[in-house]
């Protein structure tokens, strides 16, 4: 199962568990003990294998070595079957640490129906949430962990903080939290089992279980993707429930705009002192915690909270988009969600862990402050390194500049260095010199657009249409930043027209990414067109992986985004005549050529087995195809 045929079920799916929750979830129990049963079916054939050999008691050499088949099935299934979830990190607290903190939880698992805590942990995340560990593995004996997190403390009202923890139990309220839990193993079991085939391929297990979960893997993966999604929009019903309409969105909005502080604001400031510091501070984890508790600007609320309304759910996350969450609320359409703002950001209160804790865990934040040194040290390092680079290249093109005219590509190097080190402003006058000799310039035309909407000129409005224009990947960003620059400005029509065009480019991109993805025998292609450079360095690269006998590549004939090639890799795998090879076998090498390989472009890789093999045919008969031979 491809990803688009992944979310066309998922699609599918979800309608059928809106119109029958009860019937869906029999649906899901159903599919997962289809599992169950082929698991134990492994084990009970294995076993009945052994038996009936010591019943016959005839054993001898041959009898020992086929016996060694069965045997290693059910010790991969066994092993498979015993999952070990490892205990969550976090700073241990007890009730004498914070007796309120205790009260509410357990007023709010009450309310909610959820089940007992049997440790609480203080972490170093915005984010709260039940982790339920298993004692007997899939046996069950739960014990269940409440994680909060200090920055969630620090950033939330008491009010706001209760309608998460209300989320949370919801999460694992009443028979849910069975039901929910036997699933959320039963994938981790799948993975496992997955794991354990990869380890023993030679053993003969992959033959085995290749077929089954070929077919079972993606419609288990798709039934419980639909539940877990369910239940979130399940839990939020609970924050509804305890807390009220304006409250649970309140909590949701407040969340997602603290997050927003942390990536773009205080990172972003916090990285800029590596252009002159060559270690990073060693408090960053305490800055952050005061950076949560302070007032977010209007403006940046307004600009942000816009910008996460703009986003759509994905088949990567169960978690539902904030538009969609705010939705099943009660905020049906944008512009009731648009007058959350007015209550969205009360900040005038005190914050959740100063009526919650009494005290300030020294140990948790010395911890996370050294562990955050330790984690960005690389890359802080390196942005030190190109300020020192991009000064000293800054330096020798403005002197070239004395005395030569520069080519294009060393003023995009000086505008680009200028941009990066000192900011929009002093580019400003260098990009518009580029884009004298050069006006097509995409990447000068948005820096540019980008530099003169940060002035709070609306001029550079036109630089980044001109840059969208020429290249349509900058879409996406280009809207989002006219978007901003309109909304800050008051001119909420103007923008609405860019959140639509990023929506309907996204609409489109996803056609194009299924239109290039989904390949068959009916696609019309045409020669590739690669320049013979990077023609001579895909060969050289494929050259290398010795089981490829015979190469491809074609462009895919495609209706959106025509401008933007659509290529398609086509390997004839080898194996020596003896190999027994299966799907799993081509499907790894191709997995090998997509991650090892670098392309002038979208590439998609197939290898010309199967289903594939009529493409044969059709790629030979398309001049200058055939890149490869072996």
């Amino acid at each position: 199962m491809n990803q688009k045929e992944f979310e066309d079920l998922v699609k599918r799916l979800e309608l059928s568990s809106r119109k029958n929750p009860s019937v869906y979830k029999l649906r899901v129990a159903l599919l997962a003990a289809l599992g169950y049963l082929f698991l134990f079916s492994i084990l009970a054939s294995s076993a009945g294998l052994v038996a009936l050999v010591i019943y016959v008691g005839k054993v001898n050499y041959l009898i020992i070595k086929l016996l060694i088949i069965p045997l290693a099935l059910a010790a991969i299934v066994l092993r498979s079957m015993w999952i070990k979830f490892p205990e969550p990190e976090g700073k241990p607290i007890r009730r004498t640490d914070a007796p309120r903190l205790f009260d509410l939880v357990n007023q709010v698992r009450t309310a909610t129906n959820g089940p007992e805590v049997h440790k609480l942990l203080l972490t170093g995340d915005l984010n709260a949430g039940i982790v339920q560990r298993p004692q007997l593995g899939m046996l069950g004996w739960q014990q269940n962990y409440l994680l909060i997190g200090l920055p969630l403390l620090h950033a939330l009202s008491l009010q706001e903080f209760r309608a998460v923890l209300a989320h949370e139990f919801g999460h694992l309220s009443g028979n849910h939290s069975r039901f929910a839990g036997w699933i959320y193993r039963l994938r981790q079991t799948w993975s496992q089992i997955l794991q354990n085939i990869q380890h023993n391929r030679r053993r003969g297990a992959e033959v085995i279980f290749e077929k089954f979960f070929n077919w079972y893997a993606p419609y288990f993966s798709a039934y419980s993707f639909v539940l877990a999604r369910v239940q979130e929009y399940e839990a939020d019903r609970c924050a509804l429930q305890l807390s009220g309409k304006q409250v649970a969105a309140q909590a949701l909005i407040k969340m997602e705009l603290k997050s927003c502080v942390i990536e773009r604001k205080f990172l972003p400031d916090l990285f800029k002192k590596a252009d002159e510091e060559s270690d990073p501070p060693k408090d960053a984890f305490t800055r952050m915690l005061s950076a949560l508790s302070e007032p977010i600007a209007e403006d940046e609320r307004k600009l942000w909270l816009g910008q996460c309304l703009m986003r759509r759910h994905n088949y990567d996350d169960t978690h539902p988009a904030l538009v969609d969450r705010l939705a099943a609320l009660g905020y049906t359409d944008l512009k009731d969600a648009a007058s959350i703002e007015e209550f969205a950001l009360d900040e005038s209160g005190d914050t959740a862990d100063s009526q919650l804790l009494n005290f300030a865990p020294a140990d948790l934040i010395g911890m996370r402050n050294r562990t955050w040194v330790e984690r960005v040290r690389p890359q802080w390092e390196q942005r030190y390194q190109f300020v020192r680079e991009a000064e000293k290249s800054l330096s020798e093109l403005a002197q070239r500049a004395e005395s030569q005219s520069l080519t294009i590509e060393e003023m995009w190097e000086r505008a680009r260095f200028t941009v990066g080190t000192k900011g929009h402003e002093p580019a400003i006058p260098i990009l518009r010199e580029l884009l004298q000799q050069q006006s097509d310039h995409a990447a000068a035309n948005y820096t540019l657009g980008e530099a003169l909407l940060a002035q709070q000129d609306d001029a550079g409005i036109k630089n980044v249409e001109h840059a969208m224009l020429i290249d349509m990947s900058a879409v996406p960003a280009g809207c989002q930043l006219i978007y901003g620059f309109l909304t800050q400005k008051g001119r909420a029509e103007e923008a609405e027209k860019y959140r639509q065009r990023a929506q309907e480019y996204y609409i489109e991109a996803e056609q194009a990414r299924i239109e290039r993805q989904n390949i068959n025998a009916k696609d019309h292609f045409k020669p590739h067109n690669l320049p013979a450079e990077k023609l001579r360095h895909l060969r050289e690269q494929l050259a290398a992986f010795s089981r490829v006998r015979v190469a491809y590549l074609v462009q895919k004939e495609v209706k959106h985004f025509p401008d933007d090639p659509g290529y398609v890799l086509g390997i004839i795998p080898r194996f020596p005549w003896y190999a027994f090879t299966t799907n799993g076998a081509c499907q790894k090498l191709v997995e090998q050529i997509a991650s090892q390989v670098q392309y002038a472009g979208y590439t998609y890789i197939i290898a010309l087995e199967k289903n594939y093999r009529p493409l044969r045919r059709k790629f030979k008969r398309i001049a200058g195809a055939e890149i490869l031979k072996a």
